[in-house]
């Protein structure tokens, strides 16, 4: 065994192995140096919470229809089962750490994927340009399903490029579980099957192989399918890849995603496209990619040819999002091992000329962290005010019950701020923990409702009036949300809220019928949110 570890002709010396330890041990303390304790996950990251809870606590899959992908809450239950807390904040921050350790290991692969066409010294650089990146830092704080999507697709892709059939047949079984975790990854089945024929086309025995591949894959698939249909009446894979398009969202459609791709042109697709890529790529990308596209495909090969074949089907989600206006740039994380492989051939054609391979190397890890570090400080979440917002979710929730949105900070008025304020011991099943808060309207625009038809997206005045009110004065909201039964109105003076709203905030004095029952400032915090309560009887006298 010591041997194997010193080889040269390995792909982990001793030294390899004290550097990778090194770089993932730098990129998981930047990942720490962000963490945001004491703030819950909300979105997304709540939904696979609460779905990874009720798992572990019931041992039975919950039955939640609108949650397509379920791979990584269910491979998150098995944390949460050995886990023991009375606080549901140290489970999610357990999310977060998983999420966390996901993407340090992930530079393991990119390593090896890399090793396949340079040295050490460059394959580290891969897994440094991976590991620093600052949109994956900052995804994989938010405890979703990037990290271990990307791990388990890169996995397969290293596993297929080894030379051994046995490599090969797990490829095919890991490209499954990628499946479980995002449903899109279904499609890398067609170039996985056409380079595993093309590889020994003229053995006859290729056919068999090819048939037992396919049959590792569905046997992982079929038991989780399974699941599905029982729970959900779907199997998730095939009835939203087919039926559904691919539309590259974790569990629903966004809200302002129109009702089909035709109601896009081509050229906004495109451009959609291009702005998500070129906001992906910065800052690093930006400077190693052109020269490293050049590099890497002007010798090509069967494996480079895989490569490609894999990066064009990884593409095609963030393509047809891009056509549907779903331009986040968090869609092309998938891409970033990949393109971290390519970028170092920047650096390979510079080492070519100067020959210090090393030097070189330690020059570019530490361009690389300069740039990252700057762009997440820049863009760095304002975590006092995001714990200041949950602290005073909680206190508005003990006092109001049916009150107006004020997002982003009502964000965390959902099944965590009930866990909080539950007397019972955590954890314990969602559906046994009713939500007090009922909120209707919104604060964070001019229209209501917020959730616009996505018909009268672009064309609001066609849009009935029973169906998008015009609402410009905080009369006409009271009225039309008097009869949704709002009680209470929360205001602030964020950029977010209509002119109304920021009035009832900077003149309250003006407004008889509204009695203020709680002031943020008065507790001590920096974010001032103001709850007034509504007075109707005092409101009809003057309106």
């Amino acid at each position: 065994m010591q041997n194997l570890i010193d080889s040269g002709s390995k792909i982990f010396s001793r030294n390899t192995i004290v550097c990778l330890g090194i770089i993932a041990l730098a990129g998981f303390l930047i990942r720490l140096f962000y963490f945001p304790d004491g703030i819950p996950l909300i979105l997304d990251g709540a939904t696979y919470f609460w779905y990874a809870n009720d798992l572990s606590v019931s041992g039975t899959f919950p039955n939640n229809a609108d949650l397509v992908n379920n791979g990584w809450p269910t491979f998150l239950s098995v944390f949460f089962s050995l886990f023991s807390s009375e606080n549901f904040l140290e489970y999610m921050s357990l999310q977060r750490y998983v999420t966390i350790i996901i993407s340090v290991v992930t530079i393991i692969p990119v390593f090896i994927l890399c090793r396949k066409f340079c040295g050490n010294e460059l394959s580290l650089l891969a897994a440094s340009l991976f590991v620093f990146q600052p949109r994956i830092i900052e995804n994989s704080l938010l405890g979703i399903t990037e990290p271990l999507f990307i791990l388990l697709e890169l996995t397969c892709l290293v596993l297929f490029l080894q030379n051994n059939f046995k490599f090969k047949y797990l490829s095919f079984g890991f490209l499954a579980l990628a499946c479980l975790v995002r449903y899109e990854a279904v499609f890398l089945i067609i170039p996985l099957s056409i380079f595993f024929l093309l590889k020994c086309r003229s053995d006859k025995k290729n056919i068999l192989r090819y048939f037992i591949a396919i049959s590792i894959f569905l046997l992982v698939l079929l038991p989780m399918v399974s699941v599905r249909m029982d729970t959900m009446g779907y199997d998730g894979i095939v009835s939203h890849s087919i039926a559904a398009g691919i539309t590259f969202g974790e569990t629903d459609p966004p809200i302002y995603a129109t009702d089909s791709v035709s109601e896009f042109t081509v050229p906004h697709g495109v451009i959609s496209f291009i702005k998500s890529a070129a906001l992906a790529a910065f800052p690093i990308f930006f400077i190693f990619l052109p020269l490293g596209f050049f590099g890497f495909f002007r010798n090509r090969n069967f494996d480079k040819h895989v490569i490609l074949l894999f990066m064009i089907f990884m593409s095609l989600p963030i393509i047809y999002a891009a056509s549907r206006d779903i331009g986040d740039p968090r869609y092309f994380l998938t891409l970033f091992p990949i393109l971290s492989v390519i970028s170092v051939y920047t650096v390979k054609e510079i080492t070519r000329k100067f020959n210090k391979t090393k030097l070189i190397s330690v020059l570019f890890i530490i361009a690389i962290l300069i740039p990252s570090i700057t762009y997440l400080d820049y863009n760095k979440i304002d975590y006092e005010h995001e714990r200041e917002a949950y602290e005073i979710a909680l206190e508005v929730n003990r006092i109001t019950s049916i009150i107006n949105v004020y997002e982003p900070e009502s964000l965390y008025f959902h099944n965590q701020i009930a866990a909080a304020s539950n007397s019972q011991t955590f954890p314990v099943l969602s559906s046994l923990i009713e939500p007090k808060m009922i909120f209707v309207g919104g604060t964070s625009g001019d229209t209501w409702p917020v959730k616009i038809p996505a018909k009268y997206k672009h064309d609001i005045d066609a849009c009935p009036s029973d169906i998008c009110p015009k609402i410009n004065s905080l009369t006409d909201f009271l009225i039309y949300e008097r009869d949704n039964g709002l009680e209470h109105l929360a205001v602030d003076n964020s950029q977010e809220r209509p002119q109304f709203i920021k009035n009832v905030f900077l003149h309250e004095e003006e407004y008889l019928f509204l009695n203020k029952i709680y002031d943020s400032k008065e507790h001590g915090y920096d974010y001032h949110l103001k709850i007034f309560k509504i007075d109707y009887e005092k409101f009809d006298s003057v309106k």
